[in-house]
């Protein structure tokens, strides 16, 4: 008897064989020891394209759809066909009497699998291979304990269903937006059941930023020093420390912000330069930070996004290589964050083989396999474990791949050490000036911080380090009467030693700083990742509130490739560490209807494809409702008027909305140049001109 094996792709399969002793060679596949392993090539075979269902769905009419199959046909591209081939003649092979399913442990390698068994025609008993790491001790243990193919009937039937929906959707819907809007040749629409929430969450950012107006304001800082300092002038600056100026009993942010004409805050500063200071409360508070959970997939591509701006897709490709060549890691495309207690009695191997770079920076009991429940949780584990290293030494690696497979050491090293501990120091600072009737009380508000147990973060990346220290050594720039600042939140400061409630202070100066309120930032790949995974938090409903939480928009595995195909599709571009929606992404989303761009849809879709994973959902149920829910929307895109979604300006409305400009405006006579200000408040209602904007429309309105 002969077992078949069919892996993902060949370099997975060459492993496989090399592990099971089949060395021999064939056209398409190795065999040896009892084994035949042959592979896929990714998607050897895939679902039909409209007009490979019906020749009448080649034709883009708004009369054929909606588009819903009656079967669905699976097609094997000509590009792959002769791997296809022999793939079918070893599944069908008399001598062969089993089938290993040794595809991607997940969804997608579930799929990837079925379609191929099914296209072949193979009707052989399945066994699966179900693990986390290609090194030949785990391939081998693997198919020691091979499970039966049937159980992951459920993950295959919410693998199809996925598929499936994908196709209905954006078939379906991308054909009726495209025909809405005129559009033809290269420039069709790509409607997606999460493509276009996640361009949606981009859009609404982009047109905030547009929207907004900065507003001046001012507030007042002082600096303060301990009237009994007998320091020399060189020691006084250590004992110096500034305060912000806050209105009522909370410094909260909007209560240190003062009318921008800058009157009261100067009377502030004034009061502030003669009047008495002391100190009113301190208050000091130790907070922690335990060691963080280890790397997902998608934890790793924030991460590497932000200490190296590397893109989801350049994070994800070094883990896969890490995890497929050099058999370093574990399954990289993993929702998990936690390990199971099997795994765990591992680590002391994987810490000997990783330890040497790290070994002045580890705790006592590195390596022991008795971590906390914080990092051990079989009840977490879903498809995979997290993202830890093998015991495999090292060998030499490229720059960005060092990078990626240090992060993942260092995260797993951490899980041992203490708590990083730090002090934050609140400190309220009273001005008692004089006055007829009583006195005037101002309060100024200081914080500081400072470490107490370094903790994990001895391990932390250097790049995170130095990023730390630049921004906490920041100081503000020489002072004017008048000063323009950041608009950022107060300065980080350390707050000298021996202050103490009652003590008396001197006001070394006092000044009124200019400061400007912020658009919200633009999304970066590691935010954008982070607004995926989370896109439905806030959703009322629990279960689509956990279903959300557990894959938001997309899963781990598939995000990085969404974010690719809306740069490909030109609805977004990067810009250094932004990404940004085009003039065609924006009018993309402002065309859709809600439900398509809203991330609820997912999640209801995620919630039923998780029920019917755990083997609870029903298929054809699911498929029922995506059938209705595609023919009502795309009833609605064919109703839509049709708007302009060629290249073109946008006309931003009075409450800084985007819509098409879909015809010119009327000619009027230009409004006279000292009107312009009551036109922007009356017309606009807008408060102030943006930058730029109040010079161009001068140069305009004066026929320059």
């Amino acid at each position: 008897m002969i077992v078949a094996v069919v892996a993902e792709k060949p370099a997975v399969a060459r492993d496989i064989a090399k592990a099971l002793g089949a060395r021999q060679r064939g056209e398409g596949f190795l065999h040896g020891n009892g084994y035949v392993v042959t592979w896929a090539i990714g998607h050897l075979v895939r679902l039909a394209e409209p007009h490979e269902i019906n020749p009448g769905w080649k034709h883009w009419r708004r009369e054929l759809l909606p588009m819903l199959p009656e079967r669905w046909p699976l097609i094997v591209s000509d590009r792959t066909r002769e791997q296809f081939e022999a793939v079918r003649r070893i599944l069908n092979d008399d001598a062969i009497d089993r089938v290993v399913c040794a595809t991607d442990a997940g969804r997608e390698g579930e799929l990837i699998f079925r379609y191929l068994y099914e296209a072949t025609g193979c009707c052989k008993p399945i066994s699966r291979l179900w693990i986390s790491s290609l090194t030949p001790d785990a391939i081998r243990q693997g198919f020691q304990n091979l499970r039966d193919g049937h159980e992951f009937d459920p993950l295959a039937a919410a693998a199809r269903g996925r598929s499936q929906a994908d196709w209905l959707v954006g078939m379906n819907l991308s054909r009726a937006y495209t025909l809405t809007c005129g559009m033809s040749g290269e420039d069709v629409l790509s409607v997606g059941r999460v493509q276009t929430p996640t361009l949606a969450m981009v859009v609404e950012r982009d047109l905030a930023i547009r929207a907004f107006v900065p507003e001046d304001y001012r507030e007042v800082v002082a600096t303060f020093v301990p009237v009994s300092s007998s320091a020399p002038s060189s020691r006084e600056k250590e004992q110096r420390y500034q305060g912000v100026w806050f209105r009522g009993e909370r410094p909260e942010a909007k209560a240190k912000r003062l009318p921008k004409d800058g009157q009261e805050a100067e009377q502030i500063a004034a009061r502030a330069r003669t009047g008495q200071a002391i100190i009113e409360s301190c208050k000091a508070e130790t907070r922690r930070a335990p060691p963080p959970l280890l790397y997902d997939l998608t934890e790793l591509q924030r991460h590497a996004n932000r200490l190296y701006s590397f893109s989801a897709q350049t994070t994800l490709d070094i883990a896969q290589k890490l995890y497929e060549q050099y058999k370093l890691i574990s399954y990289p495309r993993t929702d998990s964050r936690h390990l199971s207690t099997s795994v765990a009695r591992t680590l002391g191997t994987i810490v000997a083989a990783i330890e040497e770079t790290y070994r002045d920076r580890l705790a006592p009991g590195t390596g022991q396999p008795s971590l906390s429940n914080r990092f051990v949780d079989d009840s977490k584990i879903t498809d995979h474990h997290a993202i830890i290293p093998t015991p495999v030494p090292a060998r030499t690696l490229a720059a960005d791949e060092r990078k990626i497979y240090d992060l993942i050491c260092r995260r797993l090293l951490m899980a041992w050490h203490d708590d990083h501990l730090w002090a934050v120091t609140t400190l309220i600072t009273t001005i008692h000036t004089p006055k007829e009737k009583a006195a005037i009380v101002d309060r100024y508000h200081s914080t500081g911080t400072a470490v107490e147990q370094i903790g994990w973060k001895i391990l932390e990346a250097e790049t995170d380090k130095s990023v730390k220290k630049s921004s906490s050594k920041r100081k503000p720039a020489k002072t004017t009467p008048v000063e323009h600042a950041a608009t950022e939140e107060d300065t980080e400061q350390s707050l000298p030693p021996g202050l103490i409630v009652g003590q008396p202070q001197h006001v070394l100066e006092a000044r009124a700083v200019v400061k400007q309120t912020r658009p919200p930032p633009r999304l970066t790949e590691a935010t954008l990742l982070t607004a995926m995974e989370t896109a439905g938090r806030q959703l009322e409903d629990k279960e689509l509130s956990a279903a959300m939480k557990e894959s938001g928009l997309g899963t781990p595995a598939t995000r990085a490739d969404i974010i690719e195909t809306l740069l490909k599709r030109q609805y977004l571009i990067r810009d250094g560490k932004t990404l940004n929606a085009t003039e065609r992404g924006i009018r993309l989303i402002e065309t859709v209807q809600t439900p398509i761009k809203s991330p609820v849809m997912t999640g209801e879709w995620e919630a039923r494809l998780k029920r019917i994973q755990r083997g609870e959902g029903d298929f054809s149920g699911f498929m029922a409702g995506i059938t209705s829910f595609v023919t009502n929307a795309v009833a609605l895109a064919l109703a839509v008027t049709r708007p302009a979604l060629s290249p073109g300006p946008l006309a931003i409305n009075g409450e800084g909305i985007a819509s098409p400009a879909l015809e010119p405006a009327p000619q009027r006579p230009p409004t006279p140049v000292d009107r312009l200000h009551d036109l922007l408040q009356n017309e606009f209602r807008l408060p102030a001109f943006r930058p730029y904007q109040e010079q161009i429309c001068r140069t305009v309105t004066e026929g320059r």
